[in-house]
């Protein structure tokens, strides 16, 4: 059924459809949903002239996500119109990328499906004045599942990281828009190194290099450890384009030790799509690499396989360090990736109260105070005990307190609490609104 969702078909219709009256409609369209191709496939069972009641209740399974879709691609461009007033205005050069770019190499743009819009800024402080811009002018929110995150690798002193921004509730116009700055980050510990395409001379609304954009392709569907079929599509029309510089994009991969993963997609696209000589002759220049990650499950996502490929990921990344120094960092992938976090507020001390050591395997997540004060049932509210401070990057305006309790990060005039396992001890919680008022003063 994955070839349903391919631009380039390597099986017939009919053959799809018989996978789909022998699934059933509800896991069907379950699958479907994963593959992120959702309009492309609704549009070719809609041109079926007698579909078997399989497929006529899947394509109602993805009917009200399909109709979103179209919506969102109607008002897309008013939304960039709207960032680049915004770039203009505040005289930031901001870089549009992974879909952004991505749906430019498609024959019809409106089959691929999409999200949200991701935008790249050079440094953490043109990231939190454009975040400042979106939530103070534009009614945008953080996002309650994906907290704004930062991490410093001191081999360079690079801040890079995160900001996800939730369009208001009732703003069906608005689309969520994804903040990246610095670099990108890749799995546990590793780096892209695409920040010297994130700069640009003058301000307003740029398109990311395709060879840096087809690399996050790559890294999220990494990161996912799931291959779908808008990742095939993206790598086929991505590579196969005439100016693509294959070489750069390569090396991108290879250092980000993403070659691995890279084999497994180019691997899928082969099973589910047909190329042209000219296409088959352009992925044959791509030499095989070897990887003891396990291939992803081909029908959906899996934590496990991701925590494994992730920890063996994190290995390799560190391997120049040492064999202690990688067995290490892979631990900390392991103990990081087994289990889902999610924030809560802790009784004690303990790890949630350690500071957190700047590297590229620590990813510090900001807690805004209504978030973290709403943990509690009573928080009250408790004396702030002065502490040791420290600026991100330099920046006088990003500023590190570290407490007996926990961590708390300034960034111009707004005040969180960090953590890094998602949890926070109810003495970092009620001391916090405390710490805000002597630090933001």
């Amino acid at each position: 059924m994955r070839s349903l969702a391919s631009v380039q078909s390597l099986f017939t219709i009919e053959r799809s459809v018989a996978a789909i009256d022998a699934l059933g409609a509800a896991e069907a369209s379950r699958f479907i949903d994963t593959l992120r191709m959702r309009t492309l496939v609704s549009r070719r069972l809609a041109d079926l002239p007698s579909p078997s009641n399989a497929v006529r209740d899947c394509q109602a399974a993805l009917a009200v996500k399909v109709a979103s879709l179209a919506h969102m691609h109607t008002v897309l461009q008013a939304n960039l119109d709207r960032l680049e007033r915004v770039a203009r205005d505040t005289r930031l050069a901001i870089v549009a990328g992974k879909g952004l770019v991505a749906h430019t190499r498609y024959p019809d743009p409106s089959i691929r499906d999409f999200n949200d819009l991701d935008l790249f800024v050079g440094n953490h402080t043109d990231a939190f004045r454009l975040s400042a811009v979106l939530r103070g002018e534009f009614g945008y929110t953080f996002q309650d599942n994906e907290l704004p995150w930062l991490k410093v690798d001191p081999s360079d002193g690079m801040v890079y990281g995160q900001i996800a921004h939730v369009a208001p509730r009732g703003a069906g116009d608005m689309l969520n828009v994804d903040v990246h700055f610095g670099d990108y980050s890749v799995r546990h510990c590793g780096r892209l190194r695409i920040a010297g395409g994130l700069t640009r001379d003058t301000s307003g609304l740029h398109l990311l290099a395709p060879e840096d954009n087809l690399a996050c392709v790559v890294n999220n569907a990494a990161g996912d450890y799931f291959v779908t079929a808008k990742d095939t599509n993206d790598l086929l029309l991505g590579i196969t384009a005439p100016d693509f510089d294959l070489p750069r994009f390569l090396g991108l991969i290879r250092q980000a030790r993403l070659d691995g993963f890279l084999g497994f997609m180019i691997r899928t696209l082969r099973e589910t799509t047909v190329l042209t000589e000219e296409q088959e002759r352009r992925f044959r220049e791509i030499p095989p690499a070897l990887t003891v990650e396990p291939p992803p499950r081909p029908d959906a996502p899996s934590w496990t396989l991701r925590c494994l490929g992730t920890t063996l990921h994190a290995f390799a990344v560190r391997r120049d360090a040492g064999l202690i120094a990688a067995g290490r960092t892979a631990a900390n992938a392991f103990s990081y990736y087994r289990k889902r976090l999610q924030l809560r507020a802790v009784h004690g001390g303990g790890r949630n109260a350690r500071a957190a050591e700047w590297n590229p395997w620590t990813c510090v997540r900001l807690v805004p105070l209504d978030m973290a004060t709403g943990l509690l049932e009573q928080p009250g509210e408790a004396a702030y005990t002065d502490a040791a401070s420290s600026f991100i990057g330099g920046d006088k305006e990003f500023e590190r307190f570290d407490t007996a309790a926990g961590m708390y990060f300034r960034i111009g005039d707004e005040f969180f609490v960090g953590t890094v396992e998602y949890d926070l001890s109810a003495d970092v919680i009620r001391q916090a609104r405390a710490a805000a008022a002597v630090r933001t003063r």
